[in-house]
């Protein structure tokens, strides 16, 4: 997969400058992600920020150099960016559970490597290095609420509409699961998707999973409760880190590079495959408090893509 490849060559740019100022936008660029994106993704599947990595690293050669060379403690704390001895043994000892003067006598076992990451398959998911990044989810018998749009534009008119009517009447909306679909396709007329400043008409759903109760009555709070998406999915978090020709992020692209994701997964697991009937693929939207006050891109997108087993 092309964006393994990336974030690779990311962390090895990162890898060869420890000690300069590292640019963080090139570093997102290399890994062909906006740097937004690229710090959220890594803090997603490394589990630390990308700032807490450098840190790290850094320290690994300062311990490896108070073990193996007779540098003084403070140019060794000066060369990996510390501006006094004592910031520089707070450190240490934070990494190592030891002072620099006892690391150099005893040396320490405590090792931080270079990040590598990889791609695994288990127990029907697959995981980047630790954290699992597509995983199947199966959904039976739920119910949403729908706003359903037909126009130009129809996915920020039906979100826009959702929102105003989650503001009137669900107070615990940030915690609620929302999902949007193109049953025609975001290009019902076979074209080929260009930029993101793309103006075409086509229907979209948007919709919004009850829990509990709701989902016994006919109508919430003035709406038809109608049956949610049914069946098994492949889900994936979408990096947003496509952008047009004109450096618009481009939402539809990054669910498309998403998808090699899915293929990924699909050509090593056992049992199951695309539902090709289906056709069409939904967009789960990570609304904010922020969000829903002033609109704009929502905190993250996941996408799922239906599947059957064999």
């Amino acid at each position: 997969m092309d964006y393994i490849e990336g974030l690779n060559l990311s962390i090895a740019y990162v890898e060869e400058n420890l000690l300069e100022d590292i640019d963080y936008e090139k570093a997102a660029r290399i890994a062909g992600m906006s740097r937004s994106a690229y710090q959220r993704f890594f803090l997603l599947v490394a589990d630390m920020t990308l700032d807490e990595y450098i840190r790290k690293r850094k320290l690994q050669y300062a311990v490896l150099e108070l073990t193996d060379t007779e540098h003084k403690i403070v140019d060794i704390a000066v060369k990996y960016g510390y501006n006094s001895a004592a910031a520089f043994s707070r450190a240490v000892r934070s990494f190592t559970g030891n002072t620099p003067s006892i690391v150099r006598k005893e040396g320490s076992s405590v090792r931080f490597p270079k990040l590598n990451f990889k791609i695994r398959m288990e127990k029907g998911e697959m995981f980047m290095n630790e954290t699992a990044i597509v995983k199947i989810e199966e959904h039976r018998n739920e119910k949403v609420v729908c706003f359903n749009t037909d126009c130009v534009d129809p996915e920020n008119e039906a979100w826009g509409q959702m929102s105003e009517w989650c503001k009137k009447n669900i107070p615990d909306r940030t915690a609620r699961r929302y999902v949007g679909v193109a049953p025609s396709g975001h290009h019902p007329q076979g074209e080929e998707h260009r930029n993101a400043s793309e103006h075409i008409k086509h229907p979209y759903k948007a919709m919004m999973f009850l829990v509990g109760d709701e989902c016994n009555q006919e109508k919430f709070c003035g709406l038809n409760v109608e049956d949610a998406p049914s069946g098994l999915f492949l889900v994936n978090d979408v990096a947003l880190n496509q952008f047009d020709e004109n450096d618009n992020l481009d939402i539809a692209l990054s669910m498309m590079k998403a998808s090699e994701a899915f293929v990924e997964f699909i050509k090593n697991t056992a049992g199951y495959e695309f539902d090709c009937q289906s056709g069409i693929f939904y967009e789960e939207h990570i609304f904010s408090e922020k969000w829903f006050q002033n609109g704009g891109v929502p905190n993250g997108f996941r996408m799922w893509v239906p599947i059957i087993r064999k």
